[in-house]
């Protein structure tokens, strides 16, 4: 298991999902909430909002040397709404993975289950989310939004099938979380496309880097073809270079508030 460091204060533990009830009070607080024997471990920040952002980080580069990941909390600092930051569990299962989409392992198969029961607990009457994610984490906003009626997915250059991102990344993934299982053998949701064909209850804003070819061919293309006559999804698009890069932090943070606003 991958070290982790978590604050003593403010931390609440719980060893299973239905355990856990739902934030407790303070300003800042953090969870560990054990699912299959591996933590999945959440930062929430309570500002008094009716609005909570859900935070999915993207893949994780050599950069990282502290777990869990919590990403996003720099440029939604301003924003008038709460934070809820997920760290993807799969990490901890094999060192060798750096991206998992939220979507588990052979080790933690009902993990996207695991975490709609957990997100429920953050909703209620007069309670809105907004998920949010980049790349991969743009994968996981863009599958938990459905399942949350008047919520908004943001997500910002998503892979919206996992099976055509980088192959060297998918099979990595395969790999170590699955134990070289395909894609399609996966008994868990791994192409959003899917979802979106049909009408949902939720809204999306899809930010999308125009200057990522790959993406636009393989993801943001497929995705917009076959969305319904009746689909709530908007277009996004922005110059943000070649290749896969997001818009700058600036930028993320005023589309953010926006759609808070909105």
């Amino acid at each position: 298991m991958i070290a982790r460091t978590i604050p003593e204060v403010g931390h609440h533990h719980f060893d299973s999902v239905t355990d856990f009830a739902g934030p407790r009070p303070g300003a800042s607080t953090t969870y560990t909430i054990v699912l299959d024997g591996i933590p999945v471990d959440l930062r929430y920040d309570d500002r008094g909002f009716d609005t909570t952002i859900v935070f999915f980080h993207a893949a994780i580069t050599k950069a990282v040397r502290r777990y869990p990941v919590f990403s996003g909390a720099t440029f939604s600092e301003d924003i008038p709404a709460n934070r809820l930051f997920i760290s993807d569990p799969s990490l901890y299962v094999d060192s060798r993975i750096k991206l998992g989409w939220y979507a588990g392992s052979s080790r933690q198969p009902t993990l996207q289950e695991a975490l709609t029961e957990i997100l429920s607990k953050f909703e209620g009457p007069n309670r809105r989310l907004i998920f949010f994610g980049a790349s991969g984490g743009g994968f996981a906003s863009l599958y938990f939004a459905t399942y949350f009626p008047g919520s908004t997915a943001v997500p910002v250059n998503p892979q919206t099938a996992i099976r055509e991102y980088v192959p060297v990344i998918v099979n990595r993934y395969l790999n170590y979380a699955w134990g070289g299982q395909s894609v399609d053998a996966l008994p868990v949701c791994t192409d959003v496309i899917d979802l979106y064909r049909r009408p949902v209850g939720n809204s999306v804003l899809y930010v999308q880097n125009s200057g990522d070819s790959d993406h636009m061919v393989h993801h943001y293309s497929p995705f917009f073809d076959a969305l319904p006559d009746d689909h709530r999804v908007k277009s996004h698009l922005v110059d943000a270079g070649e290749g896969h890069v997001p818009p700058k932090r600036a930028l993320l943070g005023q589309i953010l508030k926006e759609v808070v606003g909105s």
